[in-house]
C-alpha cells in the first residue's frame, strides 16, 4: 500500500487560520486613515494659501516686502502640508519644520497644531513639552500677524475692527489665551492617544502575563505528576516485570529440551519481559527528565525489523515493506514515534484481529518524510483478543502530532482498518 506525504488537495492540511476578515479590517482602516490625513493635507494647503493671498495686494496694511515673504512663504506651507500624510512616520522632523515655519512667516498655525498632535502621541518627557512649548510661541506669532493684517481672521470674532483701532490693539492681549486654548485640544489628543495605546499594551502584558502564569502552574502540576507516575511505575511494574523475567528464565531452563514449542514459548516470554523491561526503564527516563530523555528517543526504524521478527514469533502474521532512504539522518525522535506507531497497530490487531494478516508499509526520505500505514482485513465474528479502553489509537494520534505529523485510522470503503501517519523527517514545533 503506498501511501503519499500530505498535500493540500488530499485533505491532509490543516486548515489555515481565517484571517481574510481581519486583513479586510486593517486595510479599511488604513484607507480611512490615509483619506484622513489627504483632506487634513488639502485644507491646510487652501488655508496657507487663503492667508497668503489676504496679506497681499491692494490695501494690504503689509510692507512690500513683507508681502512678499507673505507669497513666498505660501509655496513652503503647501509643502508642510502635503508632509502632514506621513506626520504618524515622522512626526518630530514634521513637527519641527512647521513649527520654524509659522514662527518666521505670517500663515496658519494649523500644520504646526496637527503635527504637535502626532509628536504628543508618541512623545513623552522634556522633549514633549518644548515642542508644545515652540507650537505655542508659533500660535502666537500667527495670530499676532493676523491682527495687523487688513483682513484678520480673529478680527471676524470682534465685529471685524480695522487694523489700528484700539478696539483691534485690544485683542493682542487675548492672542496668547485664545493660542493656549488653541494649542491645548491638540496636544491632549496626542496625549490621550498615547495614554490609551499604552492602557492597551499593559492590558495586553497583564493578560500575557497571567497566561505564562497559569501556563507555570500546569507544567509545575504536571512535573509532579510526571515524577509520582514514575516512581509508581519504577516501584510496582519494573518490580513485577524483573520477577517474570526470572521466572520465565527459569522456566526456559527446567522445560524438557525436546519440546521445542514448549523451549521457544519459554524464550519468547523471558524475550518479550525484558524487552518490555527496558522500554519501561526508557519511559521512567522520560517522565523524570523529559528534556534529557527525548534527546536519546530508544528504539527507531533499525529496529523495525526485529519488532517484525518478534511478533512473527508470538503468533502475529505481519508482512511489512520498509523502505527508508539514508535512515541514520532521520532525527531520533521522529524515529522513535515511527516505531511506536508500528508497533502499537500490531499490539492493536493482536488484541482485536488476532487472526488477521497486518500489512504494513513502512517507506520515506528526507524529502517526503516518512509515511506509515498498517491495514489488516477485518474478519467477521473473529473473536478478539482483548477488549481495550481505546486509548491506543488517542495515543498514537497524539505521538504524531507531537513531532508535527498527521494521523488517520478507521474502516475503509473496502472493509479494512487502516492506520495511516506521515512524520515529517526532522520535528516541527507546535504551536
Amino acid at each position: 500500500m503506498t501511501v503519499e506525504p500530505p498535500s493540500p488537495s488530499s485533505g491532509w492540511a490543516v486548515p489555515a487560520v481565517p484571517l481574510r476578515a481581519t486583513a479586510k479590517r486593517y486595510a479599511a482602516r488604513r484607507a480611512w486613515a490615509l483619506t484622513g490625513s489627504i483632506v487634513l493635507a488639502v485644507l491646510c494647503a487652501m488655508l496657507a494659501m487663503a492667508v497668503g493671498g489676504g496679506d497681499t495686494g491692494k490695501g494690504s496694511t503689509f510692507p512690500p516686502a513683507l508681502q512678499v515673504i507673505a507669497t513666498v512663504g505660501v509655496f513652503p506651507m503647501i509643502g508642510v502640508s502635503v508632509m502632514l500624510v506621513w506626520r504618524h512616520r515622522f512626526p518630530l522632523l514634521i513637527s519641527i519644520i512647521a513649527t520654524a515655519l509659522t514662527l518666521v512667516l505670517p500663515t496658519t498655525p494649523l500644520p504646526a497644531l496637527i503635527s504637535l498632535a502626532a509628536v504628543t502621541a508618541i512623545r513623552r518627557g522634556w522633549l514633549m513639552w518644548v515642542m508644545v512649548a515652540a507650537t505655542y510661541l508659533a500660535t502666537v506669532s500667527s495670530f499676532v500677524w493676523d491682527l495687523t493684517s487688513r483682513m484678520s481672521y480673529l478680527g471676524s470674532f470682534a465685529d471685524y475692527p480695522a487694523a489700528g483701532t484700539p478696539a483691534r490693539m485690544a485683542l493682542f492681549w487675548v492672542a496668547p489665551l485664545i493660542a493656549a486654548l488653541v494649542v491645548a485640544p491638540f496636544a491632549a489628543f496626542g496625549i490621550a492617544r498615547r495614554i490609551r495605546r499604552e492602557r492597551d499594551a499593559a492590558q495586553q502584558g497583564n493578560v500575557a502575563g497571567s497566561r505564562n502564569i497559569a501556563v507555570l502552574h500546569q507544567e509545575v502540576s504536571l512535573e509532579r505528576a510526571r515524577q509520582e507516575l514514575a516512581r509508581e511505575l519504577h516501584d510496582t511494574l519494573a518490580a513485577r516485570l524483573s520477577t517474570l523475567s526470572l521466572h520465565a528464565g527459569a522456566l526456559e531452563l527446567t522445560v524438557n529440551p525436546d519440546n521445542e514449542q514448549a523451549v521457544a514459548a519459554a524464550r519468547t516470554v523471558r524475550e518479550s519481559a525484558q524487552t518490555s523491561l527496558d522500554d519501561l526503564r526508557h519511559v521512567v527516563n522520560v517522565l523524570r527528565n523529559p528534556t534529557a530523555a527525548s534527546v536519546e528517543a530508544g528504539t527507531g526504524l533499525n529496529n523495525l525489523g526485529q519488532l517484525v521478527n518478534a511478533s512473527l514469533r508470538e503468533g502475529t502474521d505481519v508482512r511489512a515493506q520498509v523502505l527508508i532512504g539514508d535512515p541514520a539522518s532521520c532525527d531520533p525522535v521522529v524515529a522513535h514515534a515511527c516505531y511506536r506507531l508500528v508497533q502499537e497497530s500490531i499490539s492493536n490487531v493482536r488484541r482485536h484481529a488476532p487472526a488477521a494478516t497486518l500489512y504494513v508499509d513502512v517507506r520515506g526520505s528526507p524529502e517526503t518524510g516518512l509515511t506509515m500505514s498498517a491495514v489488516n482485513w477485518l474478519v467477521p465474528g473473529a473473536p478478539s483478543a482483548s477488549d481495550g479502553g481505546g486509548h491506543g489509537l488517542t495515543g498514537m494520534s497524539e505521538r504524531a502530532a507531537l513531532v508535527g505529523g498527521t494521523f488517520q485510522a478507521g474502516v475503509t470503503p473496502e472493509g479494512s482498518f487502516a492506520v495511516v501517519a506521515w512524520l515529517p523527517w526532522k520535528p516541527q514545533s507546535l504551536n
